[in-house]
């Protein structure tokens, strides 16, 4: 451990979270060392909460679950039936349901994903909505495993299957099993009993434990769940009487102003959707109106970070086929450029064209565990058809490959060699972290029909300045301007990721689908091309084309300008690069300590 670097992690924490920390981490210490005590203390909270049942509203909240189950099993069931579970890039084949390996090592150091994701029971969903006595059994089966494998004796049960955070999916996964089951016609029985004595036991858990130590999308989970069970009663209760109140608070710090997700992963704001559908739908008598129109800001903003294909970009924590896609949960966005101010990105779009440029912030101070250091980096799509990409998320396992994907090297922004502009530590640790902020200088434009720039700090404590200007002309090119003040052309660079679906062709040029792209380099020296590696979907790799260019020598620092075309005549030229060059470095210098 660093003190230096603990220090410049913990300060940005608030005091509530530095009081529930300590208090948590006592909580675990205990509950480790007298795991039977901390065992009662929850079973007696579950005597004190009334028994779920089949209610409407419980119904309604069910069908958005299914709808997320879906997407991730459906396809899935005959395979997870007989214990062969797929999903965050690994196969494991147990054997059968009933010899499932709950606490199964994966190899990964400290990897816990892939086995807290097994036991959030999410494909308990679509299995109990198809109404049959016989899935119901081998479930209980499942959970009686589960239960038996993860006695709270045992090393780190606490860090995944008994987190609180799956505890929370499991609860709601339940609840939605058994509210669909019940809709198809399934009867009760002493399996479906067993269920939802589970179910509770996971809600007293949840109530214990919530997660005021992390809070964001954490926390916000917690009280998802927990609503869930007040739609399954058919009385009142005391103890969750605090839940509207503090699902308010909670979305107040969730959701900015611009209706973007706080933590910057587009991700982690469909899943935002999908969990505040889910809460409108449980709750009762009638949801307040500030719910809907959170849901409704935060639609309008899921559009602005994704792509002509329907889907979101890779930015931060982000990967494909974890929530249903973009076009599933908020309309197509319209043409033209569209911004979120707050949450930092800008959408220019148009003849199926778009690019989305990353000009914001690394996430909350307080929790910026999902952040990358993608500063002012573009993805773009080109007739509909990805072409700039970030990299995607290999693992949440700490090590070289978490590392490296999270690093500026790695994004499509201006960065510069063996440099940080945030300091990652651990899986999800930030200390030192920098900024981005959009650029709207009125001399900026005019030289393309869309266009965006922004100004990023994390090179500060190298003395380095950067900023970047991109300009889309729809059906024809994109031009990028970067300009790094206080560094020399050997040590900066940009470096652009193609996905392998694009064969590189000779001078620089890609194609695919009957699209060719050209690279041209007004500024810089000549591109490097190597093969690389993306992940669109976690921990499955696909190929790809990295694009490296050192920019030339400015007398203030140094200048890169890359014009990639694929229509038939080329907008700009060299002495449009320049001139924002020039804009942009004053622009730095005038921000220089």
């Amino acid at each position: 451990m660093k003190p230096g670097r603990i220090i410049r992690t913990v300060r940005h924490l608030s005091a509530e979270q530095l009081y529930y920390r300590v208090r948590t981490r006592g909580q675990w210490a205990m509950a480790g060392k007298f795991p039977t005590l901390f065992h009662r203390w929850v079973k007696k909270t579950a005597r004190e909460l009334p028994d779920p049942e089949f209610r409407d509203p419980l119904l309604h909240a069910a069908k958005h679950v299914l709808h997320m189950q879906n997407c991730l099993y459906g396809a899935h069931l005959a395979e997870i039936a007989e214990g062969r579970f797929r999903f965050l890039g690994r196969t494991i084949d147990f054997g059968g349901i009933d010899r499932i390996a709950w606490r199964i090592e994966m190899g990964e150091g400290n990897n816990r994903l892939w086995r807290m994701t097994l036991s959030y029971l999410g494909w308990t969903v679509p299995l109990l909505a198809r109404g049959a006595a016989s899935d119901v059994a081998m479930i209980r089966r499942a959970i009686d495993s589960l239960v038996a494998q993860n006695q709270w004796d045992v090393p780190g049960v606490f860090r995944d299957v008994w987190h609180p955070y799956s505890a929370s999916h499991r609860l709601i996964n339940l609840l939605a099993g058994h509210a669909l089951l019940r809709a198809a016609g399934g009867r009760q029985s002493d399996d479906l009993k067993a269920l939802l004595g589970h179910a509770k036991f996971c809600a007293a858990f949840v109530l214990c434990n919530l997660e005021r130590d992390l809070q964001f999308n954490h926390l916000l989970k917690n009280y998802v769940a927990l609503s869930m069970y007040r739609a399954a009663l058919g009385q009142n209760t005391p103890r969750l009487e605090f839940l509207e109140r503090a699902i308010r608070q909670t979305l107040d710090q969730v959701v900015l102003s611009d209706g973007g997700h706080a933590e910057r992963s587009p991700m982690y704001h469909a899943l935002c959707l999908v969990d505040l559908r889910t809460l409108k739908a449980a709750s009762t008598p009638a949801d307040p109106p500030w719910l809907e129109a959170t849901i409704s800001a935060m639609q309008s903003a899921l559009g602005v970070m994704c792509h002509p294909d329907g889907d979101i970009g890779l930015f931060n924590d982000s990967w494909i086929g974890e929530a249903p896609s973009a076009i599933e949960l908020a309309p197509p966005p319209a043409d033209g450029r569209l911004a979120l101010p707050e949450t930092g990105y800008i959408r220019l779009a148009g003849q199926n064209d778009a690019v989305i440029f990353d000009c914001g912030p690394c996430g909350p101070d307080s929790n910026p565990g999902h952040a990358h250091a993608d500063f002012l980096s573009v993805e773009l799509s080109i007739a509909g058809k990805r072409f700039l990409v970030d990299p995607g998320v290999p693992t949440y396992s700490q090590g070289s490959a978490r590392d490296d994907c999270r690093s500026s090297s790695r994004h499509n922004g201006p960065h510069v060699i063996d440099t940080e502009p945030i300091e990652f530590w651990g899986s999800f640790r930030v200390g030192r972290r920098g900024s981005a902020r959009p650029l709207e200088n009125p001399t900026l434009g005019g030289v393309a029909p869309l266009w965006a720039a922004g100004y990023q700090n994390g090179f500060r404590p190298a003395g380095v300045d950067v900023a970047r200007w991109v300009g889309l002309w729809p059906g024809c090119a994109l031009l990028i301007v970067d300009v790094w003040r206080g560094v020399g052309s050997a040590r900066a660079g940009v470096r652009f990721l193609v996905p392998g679906t694009w064969s590189a062709l000779p001078s620089s040029a890609f194609a695919a689908g009957g699209v060719q792209v050209s690279l041209g380099v007004l500024i810089g020296k000549a591109p490097h091309i190597e093969s690389a590696k993306w992940w669109p979907k976690f921990g499955e790799a696909q190929s790809a084309h990295s694009v490296f260019i050192h920019p030339s020598a400015d007398c203030d620092g140094s200048v890169a300008a890359t014009l990639w075309t694929w229509g038939e005549r080329a907008p700009a030229r060299l002495i449009e690069a320049c001139a924002i060059a020039r804009t942009l470095l004053a622009h730095c210098r005038g921000h220089s300590p």
